[in-house]
């Protein structure tokens, strides 16, 4: 198994048992909580990265980096899509309903308009399928990105 596809595996997991971790706690009807949790992701998508290509650096050119990081973030990308649809659809299937009833009595509290009430849930509504797509690519994306900066300074030829 390459390194690539073992960090990626790591990398998936780990933003899977955070996912879980939210879920399962009820912390996905805090209005921070998610939006914590993208970037508790984020953060860790990128030291598991840097660290790759670090690792990868003897023998790999600044292509074969991006490649590295495409291959880590695709393998990370299907956990991440898995699991995300699993909890939001199985495991809590009320999940974004939940979600969408908290922001309604944030808005409710803050004493919006029902237009703005309306809009505030409209924000939080969201869909199983819609949100692990949105995980799993955001997953390559910076994968491959981080992997581009990192490759600049870890890779064979560097002068």
């Amino acid at each position: 198994m390459t390194i690539s596809i073992k960090y990626g595996l790591l990398l998936g997991v780990i933003v899977a048992a955070f996912g879980f971790l939210l879920g399962l706690l009820g912390l996905h009807t805090n209005q921070m909580a998610p939006f914590g949790f993208v970037i508790v992701a984020i953060i860790v998508n990128l030291v598991i990265v840097v660290l790759a290509v670090r690792r990868l650096a003897s023998t790999s050119t600044w292509v074969q980096q991006l490649v590295n990081g495409l291959v880590l973030g695709t393998v990370a990308a299907v956990i991440v899509f898995l699991s995300s649809w699993l909890m939001t659809a199985i495991v809590i299937p009320d999940y974004y309903a939940e979600f969408a009833e908290a922001a309604r009595v944030r808005a409710v509290a803050g004493g919006l308009t029902a237009d703005e009430i309306e809009a505030a849930v409209a924000m939080a509504t969201g869909t199983s399928v819609g949100s692990a797509f949105q995980g799993a690519l955001g997953t390559v994306i910076t994968s491959v990105v981080v992997a581009g900066i990192a490759g600049m300074f870890n890779r064979t030829g560097r002068s």
